[in-house]
């Protein structure tokens, strides 16, 4: 035992030398430019002797009536803690808001950055951010429309502060909403067994197990992957989401939120072919002789499966084995296929009853459904089999994008809004209160939470009593006050009275990357993929493609950020190792059966530091980014360069295939430019597509409405491939770095409701008017619905101010953000006309004057984009009338099912011979895979992928992108827009 201790000393002291840096510093870590870069000239409209701005984040109401507050800590500890500004930070940020707000006619207004402001905090306050945050402790449940946490200022001179810094902190949307709906289905799970007999599953906490996270290639980011699966593990205990555990250790001091078992993919079971599946089936259960081990059973005939392979030829090994098989189909009518399977096992295994009378098949064998799982189609299979006689205990569900993705800021309703502030010494109670919908009226002045006889309350107008606020102080001017241990966040969800902890002592900002250890950048069952190849195996060959979908055309955009990001460069490090290594003996581990020392491919990724200087053996070939294709075919493929590492190819598939997000948010954005185009042209646009301001037409709004900051960086950059409008700063960040283009998009100043509502409703026409004053030429938007937006177009705009609209030199964008679409635009268009008059386009169409033209930023998304243009059009109304802003449409409501982005293994080298690989499921033929090596040729103008090896190499579109550790094509973003455009003129 001595002689051992040395050496894991040694490693102790390296890898704490390596953790501590591990990865770079995160790119997109500068907190000023965190922001949607509208709010950057906001300081500038708030009323003049402006001293405290404060405001509140709700659930509006929304798909559950509890919620689970869970994630702020990770954003606090990663974006907020400590000095946060520098000055380089500063110099960074002007340097990106000189451009990006310039204009080719009116150019740059210096105002618009507020400099001195941040050489303020950086001066007066050592970089830290002067604000409060008060917050309801992570893990309580209450009902929606109540305060969740409050912010304000601390500093008088940085009122400007509260609402620059919502963009960062509302995407704790994505987490709350996660962890509440993952708890719902924890209670139906939980209704289900104890509704067929099985109380036993519950008493051994077993139950915790039976929704498991397999989200994290379906989720729009790594960062995504880790606060989304981290909220799911509030709830459950079981994940192959590794960043969720990196994330909850970093974070939130949990050294192991879930765990998982070894488990099969197609991947491992068709490279042993067809006929052999029976011996990939036996090896299985050879490789893991103890314990619990997963099967995908569907690659080809999943009833052969369950009658001819687990139920006779191989049952004599699975009732012996001391653990638990489970089966697992992939395809499917549910919840048929589940019935079915279930029926068949029990035809050949047997079952017993519960006390309920359900059946149960016995310990050795049971079922994981974790294909078209969501919260609908779990409570309907599970109800299915209950009526059909089966205990809910015979199945496990394992969920992805419906766990992780299919969620967005409305399901809860979450907002952000200002609600006191203080002006020249005198505290004001601020509300929005928009006549066109009254669902977004918001709370008023300062707010406490406060809990009487069990029921949670949320005062409003000051009139709460400070001694039973439940909110608490967990921020104070750059330091966090509490820190939640996840063991106490799981305690509250399930109703535990837990007291918050005081920080003991200041704790250090997380802000470096820790999420950067391609190791772990995983599903977890891939770990253990290396033993279940055939022997011998010495390639892997596997593609990616959008096997069909929602657009017929895909414009493939975001592989080079995945690779300059995550794969470039030696990214296998001894420190590495042993900190997965670490991370997998725990989370690998089971109270019964222990840990099994196979499992983590140690020796393989030493022979990768040893034999690649820590460099990836693997080889990618792409479409070139841009490219603009037909589904169907396949966007790239990879395949591993020494025979030892054939395990490499598919497990770098759960990083590699997020790639699915950019590239459907880039094709459905320039969807949505096909229409606005044809709108264009059909209402006398002409001209307007001469000049391309076509490109300014769809804006993003997108940044606090997506899961993550690294979502908004790949997301945002997608959308400004077809466009040139975004607010959403972490896009140009993300293509500066990773695309070398300089500024990829502009915009203008513009207010929100918070500088408009803190004047006061009898000040609105002084707000617009302050707003004209400020900027006194180029473009500037208002949003004039906090009110009464007709009101706001024919007193204020269109009488009041009118003359001072018309002489401006520049153009007024009014905004209207509520209502129901298309009429309040059409409304809205018709008011302005009565009051500034138009023009007829050469179509015929009506054009406001130039000094005025209107934004529709809510409920924005490709449907109702065109709904609105088709009835301008109908009315009367040229489409240059109108500008769109979208943002959780544009970039989080969407999945990777949208394009039913697949990747999958077609070729294999066993034993020095070449093998086609092929799933074929008998129970979804689109499920199909392609066969054979491939290549991407223009045959005719038209886009073919030909499979089996018959393709012309020399005819090969798909180019060696990355090999070896080393990026071979290092495209420009000017490049990549060039190839997605389309003819504009007629």
């Amino acid at each position: 035992g001595g002689a051992c201790a040395s050496p894991a000393v040694d490693k102790d002291a390296e890898l704490a030398k390596e953790v501590a840096g591990i990865g770079e510093p995160n790119k997109l870590n500068n907190i000023i430019l965190l922001t949607d870069s509208y709010k950057v000239t906001h300081h500038l409209q708030y009323p003049p002797g402006t001293e405290t701005v404060y405001s509140y984040f709700e659930c509006r109401g929304g798909a559950y009536e509890e919620v689970c507050f869970f994630g702020l800590q990770y954003y606090l500890r990663k974006y907020l803690v400590g000095q946060v500004v520098t000055a380089e930070g500063i110099d960074e940020a002007e340097s990106y808001f000189k451009v990006h707000f310039s204009h080719p006619e009116y150019g740059y207004n210096e105002r618009l950055f507020n400099r001195s402001a941040w050489e303020y905090i950086l001066n007066t306050h050592a970089g830290r951010l002067p604000v409060s945050i008060k917050a309801v402790p992570e893990g309580t449940v209450l009902p929606f429309k109540n305060v969740l946490f409050t912010m304000e200022n601390t500093d008088p001179q940085c009122y400007w502060l509260t609402n620059y810094l919502e963009t960062l902190l509302v995407q704790v949307w994505y987490p709350t909403t996660v962890c509440t709906q993952s708890r719902e289905q924890k209670k139906i799970i939980t209704q289900y067994l104890q509704e067929t007999g099985c109380q036993d599953v519950i008493d051994k906490e077993l139950h915790l197990f039976k929704l498991h996270d397999f989200g994290f290639r379906g989720v729009s980011s790594v960062e995504s992957a880790a606060t989304g699966g981290g909220a799911h593990l509030v709830n459950f205990r079981g994940s192959d989401t590794m960043a969720a555990l990196v994330m909850l250790n970093e974070y939130y001091r949990e050294p192991c939120g879930g765990y998982s078992i070894p488990a099969s993919e197609h991947s491992t079971m068709t490279t042993w072919g067809r006929e052999k599946e029976l011996d990939a089936m036996r090896n299985m259960l050879h490789q893991y002789p103890t314990g619990l081990v997963a099967c995908v059973s569907d690659s080809y005939n999943i009833w052969d499966a369950c009658e001819k392979y687990w139920g006779t030829e191989l049952k004599d090994l699975i009732e012996k084995r001391d653990g638990q098989l489970i089966v697992r189909p992939d395809s499917g009518d549910l919840p048929d296929t589940v019935i079915q399977v279930l029926e068949k096992l029990e035809g050949k295994f047997g079952s017993s009853q519960t006390s309920t009378g359900h059946k149960r098949l016995p310990d050795c064998i049971r079922v994981i459904q974790g294909d078209g799982i969501d919260i609908r189609t779990l409570r309907t299979i599970l109800k299915a089999m209950k009526e059909k006689g089966w205990a809910a205990d015979n199945l496990g569900f394992g969920s992805g994008g419906a766990l992780l993705q299919k969620l967005h800021r409305d399901i809860e309703k979450c907002a952000f809004k200002c609600s006191y502030v203080k002006v020249n010494g005198e505290g004001v109670d601020v509300v929005k209160d928009p006549i066109t919908d009254p669902g977004k009226k918001s709370k008023k002045g300062r707010l406490t939470l406060e809990n009487k006889n069990g029921a949670w309350t949320t005062v409003v107008e000051g009139k709460g009593a400070a001694k039973d606020d439940q909110l608490i102080e967990v921020f104070s001017n750059g330091e966090l006050l509490i820190e939640h241990t996840f063991a106490d966040i799981r305690n509250r969800a399930v109703g535990g009275q837990v007291a918050t902890k005081q920080v003991p002592k200041i704790l250090p900002a997380k802000a470096n990357d820790y999420l950067n250890n391609i190791i772990i950048l995983t599903d977890s069952y891939k770990v253990t993929h290396h033993l279940q190849y055939p022997p011998n195996t010495e390639t892997i060959y596997s593609y990616f493609e959008s096997r069909g979908g929602a657009f017929e055309e895909v414009c493939f955009f975001g592989l080079q950020y995945f690779l300059k990001k995550y794969l470039v460069g030696s990214v296998v490090t001894p420190g590495k190792i042993a900190v997965a290594e670490r991370y997998f003996q725990s989370h690998l581990s089971h109270p019964v059966w222990g840990y099994n020392d196979k499992l983590f491919n140690r020796k393989g990724w030493e022979y990768i530091v040893s034999e690649h200087s820590g460099k990836l053996p693997i080889i990618i070939k792409a479409v070139p980014e841009g490219t603009v294709l037909p589904y169907k075919n396949v966007l790239f493929t990879m395949t591993n360069t020494d025979q030892n590492c054939f395990w490499l190819t598919n497990y770098l598939e759960t990083l590699l295939v997020q790639v699915w997000y950019p590239m459907t948010v880039c094709t459905q954005s320039r969807e949505q430019k096909k229409i606005i185009v044809k709108y264009l042209r059909a209402t006398g646009g002409s001209e307007v597509l001469e000049k391309k301001l076509h490109l300014f037409k769809l804006h993003d709004f997108g940044f606090r409405g997506v899961s993550s900051v690294e979502s908004a960086a790949t997301g945002g950059a997608a959308h400004l491939v077809n466009f040139s409008g975004s607010d959403t700063m972490a896009a140009l960040v993300m293509l500066k770095e990773y695309y070398g283009e300089s500024c990829a998009g502009f915009s203008i100043p513009a207010s929100e409701h918070s500088t408009m509502t803190s004047w006061g409703r009898e000040k609105e026409c002084e707000a617009m008017k302050n707003m004209l004053e400020k900027y006194p030429k180029g473009l500037v938007a208002c949003v004039s619905d906090s009110y009464n937006i007709w009101d706001a177009c024919e007193k204020y705009w269109g009488t009041e101010l009118k003359e001072l609209v018309e002489k401006r030199e520049g153009q007024l964008v009014v905004r209207p953000d509520s209502g129901e679409l298309p009429g309040t635009v059409l409304q809205v268009l018709d008011k302005l006309e009565g009051k500034f008059g138009s023009d007829k386009t050469s179509t015929g169409h009506k054009l406001l004057p130039q000094c005025i033209r209107v934004i529709q930023g809510d409920g924005i998304d490709i449907n109702s984009l065109e709904t609105i243009l088709r009835s301008m059009k109908d009315k009367g109304w040229a489409a240059d009338n109108l500008v769109f802003g979208s943002g959780g449409a544009l970039l989080q409501k969407l999945h990777r099912d949208t394009l039913k982005c697949a990747f999958k293994c077609s070729f294999a080298k066993v034993n020095g011979e070449g093998v086609d690989v092929v799933k074929d499921p008998i129970t979804d033929p689109g499920k199909k895979s392609k066969k054979g090596k491939l290549t991407l040729e223009l045959r005719d103008n038209a886009w073919v992928t030909v499979t089996e090896g018959k393709g012309v190499p020399d005819d090969d579109k798909l180019v060696e992108v990355f090999r070896h550790g080393e990026l071979q094509v290092d495209e420009v973003f000017s490049t990549i827009r060039e190839r997605a455009e389309f003819v504009t003129s007629l």
